[in-house]
């Protein structure tokens, strides 16, 4: 007769809840499979009633009931020497309890972890923590490829961005040189006015001519610079009040730190550009205006 030791006692309580947790497996199969019967029978809105009046089972028992039914009915199929459940699936193996914590894993995948875990030797505390991580796993990579969506679409976002600053640039070179062009040409004119040894009027009237064309030159200039700085600045605004907008939902209290930064330096902004350029006094003012007051 073999030694009785702990180990071999262990091995056989082990072996004897493995089996039972199979039989209750089984069980909960057949139970489900009549529950659902039932419940097609039984009038709408008596089923709370009859369960617990009938088989003393909560509707939240009688839920995960004809879930097992469901899920693993069609894979243990009857069989004279496996204890009720067939050999045909890796789920053959699996207790109730098992059984349970699998539901957690969609069916099409759930063979497929069987296999990979030596899950009819876990625990139920391991089997939960390898349902966890699986789970956990397949939630980091989710985020991981909503991220790379994420950054995707902003780097598509500034390509074209890019692309409308570098237009923008284009036009306004188009535009600069046209009025260079015009300016160079003002300018000789009026240098083959004075080789000519034109009347001082006529030199005059070109002079004025070659300011207003340099003039005009120089009002484009600033004009095509302030729309593009002018764009820029609503475009960098639109972009800070969407990121704002993105990080109320997830941190709210580092959205509001942001926002109260961003408006105090839109408010500095303001303030210096009410009155710009700022009037630059010399100490000869500063003593002109101090002996005023005295």
């Amino acid at each position: 007769m073999t030694d009785r030791t702990p180990l071999v006692i262990a091995a056989e309580i082990n072996t004897i809840r493995h089996q039972t947790g199979k039989i209750l497996l089984a069980g909960a199969i057949e139970i489900g499979r009549r529950l659902k019967e039932a419940k097609d029978l039984i009038p709408y809105g008596e089923w709370g009633k009859w369960l617990k009046e009938s088989v003393s089972y909560s509707q939240r028992t009688a839920d995960r009931l004809m879930q097992v039914c469901e899920e693993y009915g069609t894979k243990l199929l009857a069989s004279p020497d496996s204890d009720g459940l067939s050999d045909s699936s890796p789920v053959t193996n699996l207790t109730y309890t098992q059984a349970l914590i699998l539901l957690g894993i969609p069916e099409e995948e759930r063979e497929e972890f069987i296999a990979e875990h030596d899950v009819e030797s876990m625990t139920r505390v391991e089997l939960q923590q390898a349902v966890k991580d699986r789970d956990q796993a397949i939630q980091e990579k989710k985020d991981l490829e909503n991220d790379l969506i994420l950054k995707s679409s902003k780097l598509a976002q500034l390509a074209t961005q890019t692309q409308s600053l570098e237009q923008q640039v284009n036009d306004y070179k188009l535009k600069y040189s046209a009025e260079q062009e015009k300016v160079t040409l003002k300018q000789r004119e009026l240098e083959a006015a004075k080789k000519e040894v034109p009347s001082a009027r006529r030199i005059a009237e070109l002079e004025k001519k070659l300011k207003t064309v340099e003039t005009k030159s120089s009002l484009m200039t600033a004009e095509a610079q302030f729309s593009i700085h002018r764009d820029n600045m609503i475009k960098a605004y639109d972009e800070l009040l969407k990121m704002l907008t993105a990080l109320d939902r997830t941190d709210p209290e580092a959205k509001e730190k942001y926002r109260e930064t961003a408006s105090m330096i839109v408010e500095n902004m303001a303030k210096r550009l009410k009155v710009w350029p700022p009037v630059i006094r010399t100490n000869l003012s500063i003593n002109t205006t101090q002996s005023e007051r005295g």
